[in-house]
């Protein structure tokens, strides 16, 4: 992806998208390669501001960090699809299915938890 393309990609508005998975839709492959693309973006924008501040071993610290994240949530994506399509094989009963998707929300939901305590902590919070 070149330059202009990562910066379309950076600055396009996705409260659209969001508000769909948010009510419980599942995006289009169109849509959630839109998300990966942004979040792709957005990553790499941020690693190049990083890049472009004087090297400290902090900054190189946080630009590894974030791209060990990266790599951290491609292997989680996958692991997603994987137990769904896993799930979806086992043959289970209605109601072990929505103990799964229970299960799986509820993973989702604590590392958003745990996104937020962390991002609190950038803004100076506890």
């Amino acid at each position: 992806m070149s330059g202009l393309q990562r910066e379309l990609m950076r600055s396009l508005d996705l409260r659209p998208t969001i508000g769909k998975l948010e009510a419980g839709v599942a995006l289009d492959f169109a849509e959630h390669s839109l998300l990966r693309e942004a979040a792709d973006a957005r990553l790499y924008h941020l690693l190049g501001r990083l890049e472009d501040r004087e090297v400290s071993a902090a900054s190189l610290h946080a630009a590894h960090e974030l791209q060990v994240l990266q790599q951290a949530c491609c292997e989680v994506s996958s692991r997603v699809q994987t137990s769904c399509l896993a799930l979806a094989r086992a043959e289970l009963s209605p109601l072990d299915l929505q103990l799964a998707c229970e299960a799986l929300n509820s993973q989702l939901t604590y590392m958003k938890a745990c996104l937020q305590r962390a991002l609190s902590r950038l803004d100076g919070g506890a």
